[in-house]
């Protein structure tokens, strides 16, 4: 059986409802199902105020990292396990 091509929608519809936030910090966590946790955050003088969570599957987070790094032209190189040191 063919694997099943995944299908891009043509046309994005654009919700200009939703407002623009602005965050400074992000806390991920991969899960062994696949998918990826992603929490946004805005440091304030008092605390770190969490502003949305998401969770997304692995391919579609490498395609965003992807697009980022494009983006703002900047591609991160893989450390070496001797950079990483032994527990990692």
């Amino acid at each position: 059986m063919p694997a099943k091509k995944k299908e891009t929608p043509e046309e994005v519809y654009i919700n200009n409802n939703l407002p623009i936030i602005y965050v400074d910090a992000i806390n991920t966590s991969h899960r062994t199902d696949g998918f990826n946790y992603l929490s946004f955050a805005t440091s304030t003088p008092y605390r770190l105020v969490e502003q949305v969570r998401l969770m997304i599957e692995d391919e579609s987070l490498r395609t965003i990292i992807d697009d980022i790094c494009q983006t703002i032209n900047y591609f991160p190189k893989k450390p070496s396990k001797k950079e990483r040191g032994p527990s990692k």
